[in-house]
């Protein structure tokens, strides 16, 4: 059992070591966007009806940022790797349980995804200033909303990268998973909204995990009214990442005809 500790955290801090070089791009692409974004709905939206939208959708950016690190970045990297010199099948050889070689991969991609996704608030708050109150935030809510989230997106990259057959086929996993996830997840509105607007959507769409990623943030960081339970979504966000990490695992698994 301690061999295998010193294994996994040893393939931890491997995987550090390798993002640290290339932190200064992933910040700068992500810092874009960021950017982008509150321009966009701090100066122009207003003139189209949409006042003092730039907070709440400062927010819906900083929780998923990582969402699109993890699926775009993780996933791409693990197909290239299946495709190439398949180097999953040395640490597979490894003084480790099968599954934790692929939960190392999960909790890598996702602390990656979450050093980046931490920028974003501490950036909006200097670029809105006063307008950006934190009244209501709370940092245990917060840290424990986001580390869920990020460890969420991390099992759910390995369970995306069990069912694409190829890295030709990313596109489709953007197209036909990623994107509608992203829009229908909450990003730009709150679920009491959408259920107003559709009360059929709005009770479908609790099957969708940024739901409640993006309601559960927004309570940490706005405050609880107007969104969902916040303890309610720490339960679901933590029932999700148990059932994608044990389909992506056990498919994983499959996939490379493990023993």
């Amino acid at each position: 059992m301690t061999l295998a500790l010193q294994t996994f955290f040893a393939l931890i801090e491997r995987d550090i070591a390798v993002f640290i070089p290339t932190i200064k791009d992933r910040l700068i692409n992500a810092l874009i966007w960021c950017v982008l974004s509150l321009v966009v709905y701090e100066y122009i939206m207003p003139h189209v009806g949409l006042v003092d939208y730039s907070v709440f959708m400062t927010v819906g950016t900083a929780a998923t940022v990582g969402f699109f690190e993890v699926t775009g970045n993780g996933v791409s990297r693990f197909m290239a790797d299946l495709e190439g010199e398949r180097s999953i099948t040395y640490y597979l050889t490894l003084p480790l349980p099968q599954w934790a070689v692929f939960a190392r991969i999960a909790l890598s991609n996702g602390l990656q995804a979450l050093f980046i996704a931490l920028t974003f608030l501490p950036l909006s708050k200097v670029l809105l200033g006063s307008k950006f109150s934190l009244a209501a935030f709370s940092w245990g809510k917060f840290f424990l909303m986001f580390i869920l989230a990020h460890i969420f997106y991390g099992f759910f990259s390995l369970f995306l990268a069990a069912y694409v057959e190829s890295l030709a086929k990313m596109d489709n996993v953007w197209m036909r998973i990623v994107y509608p996830m992203w829009w229908l997840g909450g990003y730009q509105f709150s679920w009491y909204a959408l259920l107003k607007a559709n009360i059929y959507i709005a009770y479908l769409d609790l099957l969708n995990p940024l739901i409640w990623i993006l309601e559960g943030v927004r309570v940490s960081v706005l405050g609880q009214e107007g969104s969902l339970p916040y303890w309610q979504c720490v339960v679901v966000l933590t029932g999700y990442t148990i059932l994608m990490g044990y389909l992506g695992i056990r498919a994983l698994i499959k996939r490379l005809d493990c023993l």
